[in-house]
């Protein structure tokens, strides 16, 4: 079997509420969406990454790809937790072929996990870095990005796709497919400073990017989970209805002065975590964050951006990765719009090629 760069690859974003689907023809900015589409998932089938309910997962996932008549059974998948560890770390000056051989060991000590079940890869930042004053040490240092999965997370992805009539190819994190997507339409080594949050259910994802490069990571564990409960039983509505709410539609009974306090209060304390990331970032590398960019279903939200914008004191706007996307005729571009910031994952991947022998 042999897979070309040309070989169509459909890509799966499987989140905490539903999964999308989506394929691209084209390369760099240059993008034509030939397919995407969306099917929510059965409550707590996913919970924190985790996949809970494995058939409904695998039942939802059939559909979808069914019912979006995808052609390829090549798939790119992401995964996204507490199994995931990214961190930038500085090693000894060596040769690629060298920090290949030796990578286990480098990275042993900055992993949580025994260091037999994980999936580990790496990226090189810069070379001739200093070594930092605590380690004592006139050595040059090799800057580089770790990164380390518990394999029992990718098995449970790839099992899934593969259950569903899928061959997956590739395992991306969620983190770099959303700068992926946003490279569809940015020059990400013209933008300078600027930081990537990911509004999920029960996490927020931080990735600052500096220069096109991650360059910090956190994973902050609030999102728009605790504040769909805050609805609920403020309230006294269901769990659609302040679903509901937090896209802007009012049942009767709730005044919308009332929700948006509920909403900008549940924000605060997002904002709050997320300055203090930005504020450690500024101090370890003497560059403040310059702008963000919102992404995940907590973005769903009417002036979620503009609410952390203020909060954080930079500008801030949702990511479109449709904007600089060809929308054919087939599609309605003011729903991908409406869309667009919970499709991020799934174009990010999307704009993933592969050569396999």
């Amino acid at each position: 079997m042999f897979l070309s760069a040309k070989t169509p690859l459909v890509a799966i974003d499987i989140g905490s509420h539903s999964i999308k689907v989506a394929q691209l023809a084209g390369v760099r900015d240059k993008y034509e969406l030939l397919s995407f589409g969306l099917m929510p998932l059965e409550s707590e089938a996913i919970v924190d990454g985790v996949v809970k309910k494995e058939d409904v997962v695998i039942d939802t996932l059939s559909r979808l790809v069914k019912a979006e008549k995808i052609p390829t059974r090549y798939a790119v998948a992401s995964v996204a937790g507490e199994a995931v560890i990214v961190k930038k770390i500085k090693v000894p000056m060596m040769s690629e072929k060298e920090l290949v051989l030796s990578i286990n060991h480098e990275a042993e000590q900055y992993i949580p996990f025994d260091i037999d079940d994980v999936s580990i890869d790496f990226q090189i930042i810069g070379r001739g870095v200093a070594a930092e004053p605590e380690e004592e040490s006139d050595q040059e240092k090799m800057e580089i990005l770790l990164v380390a999965v518990q394999r029992e997370l990718i098995d449970s992805r790839t099992g899934i796709l593969a259950e569903a009539g899928l061959k997956p190819v590739i395992v991306d994190l969620d983190m770099f497919a959303i700068v992926n997507a946003l490279g569809v339409s940015r020059d990400l080594s013209r933008l300078g400073s600027v930081a990537l949050l990911d509004l999920g259910a029960t996490f927020t994802h931080v990735n600052i990017v500096l220069n096109g490069f991650t360059a910090f990571t956190r994973d902050i564990p609030l999102g728009g989970s605790s504040c769909t409960q805050k609805l609920m039983s403020g309230f006294g509505v269901s769990y659609e209805q302040a679903e509901a709410i937090k896209r802007g539609e009012m049942p009767e009974k709730v005044e919308r002065e009332d929700a948006v306090r509920v909403l900008a209060d549940s924000f605060e304390k997002i904002a709050e975590e997320v300055q203090k990331s930005f504020e450690f970032f500024s101090a370890t590398t003497n560059t403040p964050v310059e702008r963000v960019f919102v992404s995940g279903g907590g973005a769903l939200v009417p002036g979620a951006a503009g609410l952390l914008g203020e909060k954080l004191g930079a500008p801030a706007e949702l990511l479109d990765p449709f904007a600089a996307v060809k929308i054919g005729k087939k599609f309605d571009r003011e729903m991908a719009s409406r869309m667009a910031p919970i499709a991020a994952v799934a174009i990010g991947l999307a704009t993933r090629k592969f050569d396999y022998k």
